[in-house]
């Protein structure tokens, strides 16, 4: 059980390696962040992001927040495994991980969406235009932050360029954010499900690494 364990240990380590080009800059953002929980309220904080609204967001952003969908999920992985079937396996996986655990969080947590929590207070909230808000009791964790941050930690992983990780983490940055623009969830919800897409794959990339079909799959750094 010991050597398993250590064998484990090991490959998490290695893991961390190969994506602190990644992770660190996350750390930052999150001890920045974090501490504004504590200053501000949850309707604070939800009412300043919706005052922030512009033309070019409404139209961009509902764009940019498939890029964490199931949809957009699907896509990537058909077009990685043109290059590398096994990373794209990989990927699936780690996908499918992540997501598990998150549907499974939302039914346990089962906290109201913001149009649901705000049902006395809809008049003050801007909604983008022709975006479908939804209304209900799963949203935390943001489902599209983990998918998001599920892929981007993978393909940094995966990653010849120690650059290329940090425009990955800007595009997950951009999905979270949008789901707090279009009023999809709270600024909670977003940041547990980037840390939970992240830590998450880091456990699945070191559990599965060496193993079955992901076999050879070890990421590389130039």
């Amino acid at each position: 059980m010991k050597p398993k364990r250590a064998a484990f240990s090991q490959r998490w380590i290695q893991v961390y390696r190969q994506l602190r080009y990644f992770v660190w800059p996350f750390i930052v953002l999150l001890a920045v962040l974090l501490p504004l929980r504590f200053l501000y309220s949850r309707e604070e904080i939800y009412f300043y992001i919706n005052r922030l609204h512009t033309n070019a967001g409404d139209v961009l952003f509902p764009y940019i927040t498939h890029l964490g969908s199931t949809g957009a999920a699907v896509i990537l992985v058909v077009l990685l495994a043109f290059f590398n079937r096994r990373q794209a396996f990989v990927l699936a996986t780690a996908y499918c991980f992540t997501a598990l655990v998150n549907f499974a969080l939302k039914f346990l947590v089962a906290f109201p969406r913001p149009r649901r929590y705000f049902v006395e207070r809809l008049h003050d909230i801007y909604f983008v235009p022709g975006v479908e808000v939804l209304d209900n009791f799963r949203s935390f964790p943001s489902g599209h932050s983990v998918c998001a941050f599920t892929a981007a930690t993978v393909l940094a992983y995966y990653s010849k360029n120690r650059y290329l990780p940090i425009l990955y983490l800007l595009l997950a940055i951009l999905v979270a954010y949008s789901r707090m623009y279009m009023s999809q969830h709270f600024f909670e919800d977003v940041i547990a499900g980037a840390t939970e897409g992240i830590a998450l794959s880091m456990l699945w990339l070191a559990f599965i690494q060496g193993k079955g079909y992901a076999a050879g799959t070890t990421g590389q750094l130039s």
